[in-house]
């Protein structure tokens, strides 16, 4: 008879274990881990895309916490898109809810070499983020990349250079990222 009540709380204590691995926040902090450690930006855009694939509604926060700690991933929690750049090929990889993963880089050789990327601001129609270009320049460059929404799906994307004047009325309005 004790030995059954054992078997029993036994089995109580792993079928636990299991439901709570397998609640997709419990794996979303756990591939994070993996991706603090992650080797390359190909492994991060494709560690990131997991995680938002497991439960967009988490990974949004989740991945914000991170890109505090990594300037090289930016994401917009309100449409869980991200972007993360790849300091050594010159390309910038883009992930996100609903999405394949894809990169892009800026002109015809990788020379574009982006160091910092952040998330600037978003709203129901629109997400902005700025690229910091400073591989080689004098001073540095900023490009800004845009997802545009239409009904909450996403419609297209931009990347144009940055003017000063979008760095002034961004700062006077306390989102400027730099």
């Amino acid at each position: 008879m004790k030995k059954s009540g054992i078997y029993i709380a036994a089995a109580i204590a792993i079928v636990l274990v299991v439901v709570v691995a397998m609640q997709p926040s419990y794996r979303q902090r756990r591939m994070v881990t993996q991706l603090q450690r992650a080797p390359s930006a190909e492994e991060k855009a494709r560690l990131i895309q997991e995680i938002i694939d497991l439960s967009p509604a988490s990974a949004g926060d989740i991945l914000e916490q991170y890109a505090q700690h990594d300037p090289t991933v930016a994401i917009d929690p309100l449409h869980v898109v991200g972007l993360i750049s790849d300091t050594t090929l010159g390309k910038v990889h883009i992930v996100g809810d609903g999405m394949l993963a894809s990169s892009f880089s800026v002109g015809d050789s990788p020379a574009a070499k982006f160091q910092e990327i952040r998330f600037l601001k978003s709203d129901s129609l629109l997400t902005r983020f700025i690229l910091l270009e400073v591989e080689g320049l004098a001073t540095p460059r900023y490009r800004e990349y845009r997802f545009k929404y239409d009904d909450g799906e996403l419609a297209g994307e931009a990347i144009d250079s940055v003017r000063p004047d979008d760095i002034t009325r961004w700062q006077a309005e306390g989102i400027w990222p730099f």
